[in-house]
Order: C-alpha cells, then structure tokens, then sequence
C-alpha cells in the first residue's frame, strides 16, 4: 500500500526511461539503415579469335626454261608471294633429284643424260629476311640430308619467329658450266620437277 501521491510520483518517474530507451532504439536503427540502395553489376565478356593461316598467292611460276644451252653455266631465281599469319616453314622435294634428259637414256656413248644442279631458299618476313644453306639436287630427294628436304606441312626452312603477308619466297637455282665436269652432255630436253609445301609451324 502507498499512499497515492508516492504512487503517482514512481509511474511519473518511470515513464522518462521507457521514452529515453525508445529514442535510443530509434537512433540506433536509424544509423543502421543503409545510406544507399544496392546496386548490381554486370560483366559481359566477349571473345574473338583469327585462325593461323599460310599458303601461297597467286598462280607463280610453273615452269621456266633455263636460258641458252644446258652446259653453260646458269641461276635461275624463282619468287612466290607467301601469305602466311604466324610463323611457318617451308619445305621443298625434288622429284629426280637432278635434270635428266627426257629423249634419251644412257647408251654407252660416253655422254651424260643427267645434270645436278643446286637450290637455295629464302624466305622474306617481318622479322628480317632467312636463307637456307645451298643444297646439291641430290640432297632435296625424300629422305635426303638437306634441312628444308620436306613435303610435309610445317617442316623445311623455318621462319623463326617471322610471319609473311605479301611477303616472298625465293628459290635460286644454280648449276655449273658443262667444262668443268668430266663428260659432256647428250642432246635433249632435260627435266625436274620441285615441290614445295608451306604450312604453319608445328
């Protein structure tokens, strides 16, 4: 029992803490409140790629017939536009591995019907240009020693690092004079037939 003027006294004094612990809560969920709404992102990649390539352009030559007579000594030099993105080699194999003479087979006469002849290749690129070592007619035959002896794509000369767009292969064809051999040659049209492969390095 109390009398009623303390009783009224005790309600009046708790009220204030009951309002200060309100104004708290409401300061404290009012800072915890994020500032900003949340945003989201999104990451689109895209992708593309070039395919390696390497060939030739252009027809380039055939044929070519050596100029004069067979036992003077002549070069003959051949280019092919090369059309190549990434780095790349070139191969190249002789069919006979010399000239042989089309309209007559050896006899006994003493004649020869066959002359070797030499090859060097070069290959123009962006990086400067390379040349391979000179290879004997011979050495440029299916499993012969010459280091760009090859018709398999991706293997012969290589191009380094190089590429070559609108660049240049070169073959030098080169054979000596018939006087500084032992025999003379037989007449007749004499023939050999060179293949070369470029592809993409493997």
């Amino acid at each position: 029992m109390c009398r009623r003027l303390l009783c009224q006294t005790r309600a009046f004094a708790l009220r204030p803490t009951s309002a200060m612990l309100s104004l708290v809560f409401a300061v404290v969920f009012a800072i915890a409140a994020p500032a900003f709404a949340q945003s989201e992102t999104v990451t689109v990649d895209i992708s593309a790629e070039i395919a390696p390539r390497c060939g030739f352009t252009g027809s380039g030559p055939a044929a070519a017939s050596a100029p004069g007579d067979l036992e003077n000594a002549a070069q003959l030099r051949f280019g092919l536009t090369l059309d190549c993105n990434t780095p790349f080699s070139l191969g190249v194999m002789a069919t006979n591995g010399e000239l042989l003479n089309q309209d007559a087979m050896p006899d006994g006469s003493g004649f020869a019907f066959a002359k070797t002849y030499y090859l060097t290749v070069g290959i123009d690129t962006d990086r400067g240009f390379k040349t391979s070592e000179r290879c004997a007619s011979s050495e440029i035959v299916a499993g012969g020693p010459c280091s760009f002896a090859s018709t398999i794509s991706g293997e012969g000369l290589s191009s380094g690092d190089g590429i070559a767009i609108d660049h240049d292969a070169i073959l030098e064809v080169q054979w000596p004079d018939q006087r500084e051999l032992s025999r003379r040659l037989a007449p007749g049209r004499y023939r050999d037939t060179l293949i070369l492969v470029v592809g993409a390095r493997t």
